[in-house]
């Protein structure tokens, strides 16, 4: 009789953790709204917001030294 105690507490255990994960409520029950913003997006819910900007591309042009010399 004990070892069948023994046995059954540890399922009895994971089953009612199965049981509490499926009854929460989901994470990501809000819809995120979503709005472009210059070069950004930004995506807000209640009580979180979140900015996802990209820079831009610049392009690099290649730096010359120049030196004067004054020649009298």
């Amino acid at each position: 009789m004990r070892a069948i105690v023994r046995l059954m507490t540890p399922l009895l255990a994971a089953g009612a953790a199965a049981v509490a994960i499926v009854a929460a409520p989901a994470a990501a029950a809000t819809p995120l709204s979503c709005a472009d913003v210059g070069s950004a997006t930004q995506c807000t819910s209640p009580g979180n917001s979140q900015l996802t900007a990209v820079a831009p591309h610049v392009q690099i042009y290649p730096q010359f030294i120049i030196i004067h010399r004054n020649h009298r």
